[in-house]
């Protein structure tokens, strides 16, 4: 795989990220619907027991954890840096908005959607949006190691001072492994260029 065309695309998709991340929550939340349907009904009658607004109910299910995303700023979290932090907002999101769909729905008496989808459809959401975030962030961190060319965890440092102390940091940093040195700042104007 080439590495560094993966890493140009991510760099280009980078203003579009919080859209785009809102687009692949819904589209999750729409693949755990079917996916519950198939675990509760099975492969031989996971079209047929369908009832024929199921769709609808579908859509608004959708909607509604995309609002509820929304507000838990969700969208704007970064996937390559997704950790517990992350897991607990996704936590909320799918009990609060699972909650939520199940009573509008038993309130409307759509009495043909399985109250066992409605049970489960939020920890199939969960387990969907938390693998896709551990798995971009595998994806990340296996992608800068190969373009990093260590397998070790890079880590950049930026340092404060072009002067002697600087210089003496990065000649001890240049030894040590997992740091890139980025670059020097400086206040004095005959040091920067």
């Amino acid at each position: 795989m080439n590495w560094l065309s993966l890493d140009a695309f991510l760099t280009r998709i980078r203003p579009y990220r919080e859209a785009a991340a809102l687009a692949l929550d819904m589209a999750a939340v729409a693949l755990a619907w079917q996916a519950t349907y198939l675990f509760r009904l099975g492969f031989e009658r996971w079209f047929e027991a369908r009832p024929d607004y199921d769709h609808w109910v579908m859509l608004g299910i959708v909607g509604l954890y995309a609002v509820f995303l929304k507000l838990f700023h969700v969208p704007k979290g970064m996937w390559r840096f997704s950790g517990f932090g992350e897991v607990k907002r996704l936590a909320a999101v799918c009990v609060l908005a699972g909650l939520l769909a199940a009573v509008a729905v038993l309130m409307a008496q759509l009495t043909k959607v399985p109250r066992a989808v409605l049970a489960l459809h939020p920890v199939f959401t969960l387990m969907a949006l938390a693998t896709m975030r551990m798995g971009y962030r595998m994806l990340y961190e296996h992608m800068r190691s190969r373009i990093s060319g260590s397998a070790q965890e890079q880590r950049r440092a930026l340092v404060l001072g072009a002067g002697d102390a600087g210089r003496l940091l990065v000649a001890g940093l240049q030894h040590t492994q997992g740091w890139v040195i980025v670059g020097f700042l400086d206040d004095a104007p005959h040091k920067q260029h």
